[in-house]
């Protein structure tokens, strides 16, 4: 009777171990001593709030705002502006977006700034992308987008364009229609879905997401923008190694993709602090970004973006300033 109990706390004893083994395994991936980027010459963009836009500028704030953006190195910030309603109009969040621009640019006039313009492409009920196959909503999208260059101020737009599936038509269109419109010299930047994975990279089964992008639309896209920012997070996984995984894929993977297209790279991370279902913090943190960043990383990639910029704290901006070999 004495060994029977000793062998059952033997195996009772193992399989602590293994369980714990297994959590190390999953939520504690080794990460090097150093985050600094094998490259620092990565463009650095941003994600502002829109009370920029929306409430008078205070010339203080304001000043403050562009020293924390030339401190960090910041290159681009798409400031959010509006996003497209259910009616079809554009909700008017905007008013002091032009006194808002002239003095951040007064500030800090290396800056790129670029209106960040909402499209929530689907409507309940309906099919995603639904709504861009209309042509007078193409039409209002390519005329606000002429607007928001011409008649505020900005160097370029920033389309961000939810949910769009594998190989929406109707996406590049709009697209196509949002340059022919923009005034000579402006910039077009979008943000793109992350890469359905092709091969095994996570330890989760990964589902098959109909508005994750394959590799050949991803190129599509980015031939008809100046930009493509493609948002490496929201991933959904619950793992810490399987996040870093998953990042290395994405900038590895659309690197690839676009191998001999003009248009600028970005990666974006998110900082956010909300934990959601499809953004689990205890995974995607910035830290395991910038690891997977580094090691997907080679000369294709023009730079990453950080959403929301508001979120982000001394830690992380420390963690940044660090990995940029400031």
């Amino acid at each position: 009777m004495p060994s029977r109990r000793r062998l059952a706390a033997l195996s009772l004893f193992s399989v602590i171990l293994l369980l714990l083994a297994a959590v190390l395994f999953l939520f504690a991936p080794p990460l090097p001593d150093s985050l600094t980027l094998a490259r620092t010459d990565l463009r650095l963009a941003a994600w502002l709030s829109v009370s920029w836009s929306m409430e008078a500028p205070d010339p203080e704030q304001v000043e403050a705002l562009a020293s924390e953006l030339k401190a960090l190195g910041v290159d681009d910030v798409y400031v959010f502006i509006s996003y497209l309603k259910a009616d079809g109009s554009f909700n008017r969040t905007f008013d002091f977006a032009p006194a808002f621009v002239a003095s951040l640019k007064r500030h800090a006039p290396e800056l790129r700034a670029f209106a960040w313009i909402g499209l929530p492409v689907s409507l309940p009920g309906a099919m995603p992308a639904s709504r861009l196959r209309s042509p007078e909503i193409r039409r209002t999208i390519a005329d606000f987008t002429r607007f928001a260059v011409a008649g505020l101020g900005f160097d370029g737009v920033h389309i961000n364009a939810e949910l769009i599936a594998d190989g929406d038509s109707a996406y590049l269109e709009i697209l196509a229609a949002i340059d022919d419109s923009l005034p000579p010299g402006a910039y077009l930047s979008a943000t793109a879905h992350p890469l359905r994975l092709d091969e095994m990279v996570t330890v989760m089964p990964y589902p098959a997401v109909a508005h994750h992008w394959s590799e050949p639309y991803l190129r599509r896209v980015a031939q008809h923008v100046d930009q493509i920012v493609l948002m490496a997070y929201d991933s959904g996984l619950i793992f810490p190694r399987d996040y870093l995984q998953w990042t290395r894929y994405q900038v590895a993977r659309s690197q690839e993709a676009l191998g001999g297209v003009s248009a600028e790279l970005i990666i974006g991370a998110s900082v956010s602090e909300e934990w959601t279902i499809s953004h689990q913090t205890q995974a995607e943190t910035l830290s395991l970004f910038l690891a997977g960043l580094n090691m997907g990383l080679a000369e294709r990639l023009d730079g990453i973006a950080l959403y929301p910029f508001w979120e982000l704290d001394e830690r992380e901006t420390q963690l940044i300033a660090s990995s940029f070999g400031h």
